[in-house]
């Protein structure tokens, strides 16, 4: 054969762990969490009052500052556990690829229901959205950590008990989200409140896993 070789068919198009490829996935997806929690600040209105009115107008606000910091509250766990994730990955892969990017376009969409929600914090209409959003970002983490397992992409194996365990555990956390928005149609506020407390029983389910495995995600 003259000239360059062929390309091996088949090859599996991934990055490992310590190449430019995998440092760019990292970087990205570091900064859109970055940007997403940092446009959230601009959910909160500035009262255009006149000064007498200011205090009120305040106050007024603090709807606003609750959606603000339960938002960023979920988003900053969103990014905990995506960076505890890659942490433990020898490579991404095509598969990985596209689910990060469609957890970072579900990121991007934060502000939009925070915004709606802080305006509407008592309306089934305003908080359903806000929920069912955080349910979709918490299943599309779910299936990186599925892929993660099917493609053998750990740095060192996991124990399928281990595996299954981490699941149910974030399935329990995106079951909690669906019972808020379920809830959110009766009792609005409530349902928050079952938001601002869905890491709970996520953290007492990894809790149980073996010592070794227990801050991998």
């Amino acid at each position: 054969m003259t000239g360059a070789e062929e390309p091996t068919v088949g090859v599996v198009d991934r990055a490992e762990r310590d190449s430019n490829g995998f440092a760019r996935v990292v970087n990205l997806s570091d900064a859109v969490f970055a940007i997403a929690m940092t446009l959230l600040v601009l959910t909160i209105d500035v009262p255009d009052v006149a000064a007498g009115a200011l205090a009120a107008a305040l106050l007024a606000d603090l709807p606003q500052l609750g959606a603000y910091a339960l938002a960023f509250a979920l988003v900053a766990s969103q990014w905990y556990a995506h960076r505890k994730l890659f942490e433990r990955l020898a490579f991404i892969e095509p598969g990985l690829t596209i689910l990060n990017l469609v957890t970072l376009g579900l990121v991007t969409l934060v502000p939009f229901p925070t915004s709606v929600l802080g305006s509407y914090p008592t309306v089934t209409a305003g908080v359903a959205p806000f929920l069912s959003l955080f349910v979709v970002l918490t299943l599309a983490y779910l299936a990186l950590i599925v892929r993660a397992h099917v493609v053998g992409a750990w740095i060192e194996p996991l124990p399928t008990q281990v595996f299954r365990r981490v699941v149910a555990a974030f399935g329990v956390g995106a079951a909690t989200l669906l019972l808020g928005v379920v809830v959110s149609v009766w009792a609005p506020v409530p349902a928050l409140v079952l938001a601002a407390v869905n890491s709970a029983p996520v953290m007492a389910i990894l809790r149980t896993v073996p010592a070794a495995y227990r801050l991998w995600f």
